[in-house]
C-alpha cells in the first residue's frame, strides 16, 4: 500500500439522487415516516452501517430510513474556518521573510536571458541580519535585562503578530421538530419510530471470543441526510454521525390521551459531518445553476 492510499477516501456531498441510487438493490430496509400524511417537502434520514471506507458496499446498506417534515428549527448551513493570531517573533518573521525572498529569487530564474536578473544588495542584507540578530539576542535575554534594554532604548521588539490559517471545522447541525399525533395510536407509532432511531444511533457490544465479552463497542450507524423536494435551493450534507437525540414528552402545551400517550412530543437531534468541506465541493455541487 502506498502513502497515497492511506486514510479515508473523500466522500463528497450527498445529493438526493446519489443517496437514492445507493439504495438500489437493497432489501429489508425499514422505512418509517411521520405523520401519516407528509407534504412534498420532507427531511430524510437514511441510517447506514459504519464503514471506514465509505465506498465499501456495506456502507450503503441502509438499516433504517426515516421521513419527517422539514425541521421547524435548525435549517442553517454554517462553516467554521479556523484562524489563530500568533506571535511569530523576530526569528519567525525572519524565516518567513527569507522564504519569501527565496521564492522571489527562484521565480525570477525562469525569466528570459534578456530580462534583468535580481541584484542582491549585500550591505542592506548585512544591516538587516545585524538588526535581527540584536533583536533575537534581546528576546533571549533574561526578563530583567530585556526590560532594562526596552527602558533604555525606548522601544520593544516587534512581536510580528500574524493571522495563521489552521483548518476547517466539521459542520454541525441541530434540528428540532414538534409532533402533534392525532390519536393515541399515532402517538404510540411515533414513540416506536423514535425508539428505532435511538436503537441505530447507539453502539452495541461486540461479540468476541467463545462466550463473548463487553470489552468492545461497535460504532453506531452513520446517517445520510437530505431535504426532499428542495432541489438545489437548500444546502447538501456529507455523511454524518448522530451526536445527540433529545425527546421531550412534556412541553408547555402537552396533555395526554386516555391511555397515557402524550399529545405533543418534541424531538431535537444533533449531527456532525464526518468530512470537511473544501472549495472543490462547492465548485462541483452546481447549486443554484
Amino acid at each position: 500500500m502506498s502513502w497515497t492510499e492511506i486514510g479515508k477516501k473523500k466522500l463528497g456531498a450527498r445529493t438526493p439522487d446519489q443517496i437514492i441510487s445507493n439504495k438500489t438493490g437493497e432489501s429489508k430496509v425499514d422505512i418509517e415516516h411521520f405523520p401519516a400524511r407528509l407534504a412534498g417537502h420532507q427531511f430524510i434520514m437514511n441510517f447506514v452501517k459504519y464503514e471506514f471506507d465509505p465506498d465499501a458496499a456495506a456502507s450503503n446498506d441502509t438499516t433504517l430510513s426515516v421521513a419527517f417534515p422539514i425541521p421547524k428549527s435548525g435549517v442553517v448551513d454554517k462553516t467554521e474556518l479556523k484562524y489563530n493570531a500568533s506571535e511569530m517573533g523576530t526569528m519567525g518573521a525572519g524565516i518567513a521573510s527569507i522564504g519569501g525572498k527565496l521564492k522571489e529569487t527562484f521565480d525570477s530564474l525562469g525569466t528570459s536571458a534578456a530580462e534583468s536578473k535580481p541584484v542582491i544588495d549585500y550591505q542592506a542584507v548585512t544591516r538587516d541580519a545585524v538588526a535581527a540578530g540584536a533583536a533575537i539576542a534581546r528576546n533571549m535575554a533574561p526578563e530583567p535585562l530585556k526590560q532594562g534594554a526596552s527602558l533604555a532604548l525606548g522601544n520593544v521588539s516587534n512581536p510580528h503578530v500574524a493571522l495563521l490559517f489552521e483548518g476547517v471545522g466539521l459542520k454541525t447541525f441541530t434540528f428540532g421538530w414538534q409532533f402533534s399525533p392525532d390519536s393515541e395510536e399515532e402517538s404510540r407509532r411515533l414513540t416506536r419510530i423514535l425508539n428505532r432511531i435511538k436503537e441505530v444511533t447507539h453502539p452495541k457490544f461486540t461479540a468476541s471470543g467463545k462466550n463473548g465479552n463487553n470489552f468492545f463497542l461497535d460504532f453506531p450507524n452513520q446517517v445520510d441526510l437530505y431535504y426532499l423536494g428542495s432541489q438545489d435551493h437548500l444546502h447538501y450534507f456529507k455523511r454524518c454521525s448522530v451526536t445527540s437525540v433529545e425527546v421531550n414528552y412534556q412541553s408547555e402545551q402537552t396533555s395526554f390521551f386516555a391511555g397515557g400517550a402524550p399529545t405533543i412530543i418534541e424531538l431535537t437531534m444533533g449531527f456532525q459531518e464526518t468530512e470537511i468541506w473544501t472549495s472543490e465541493d462547492y465548485a462541483q455541487s452546481g447549486a443554484g445553476e
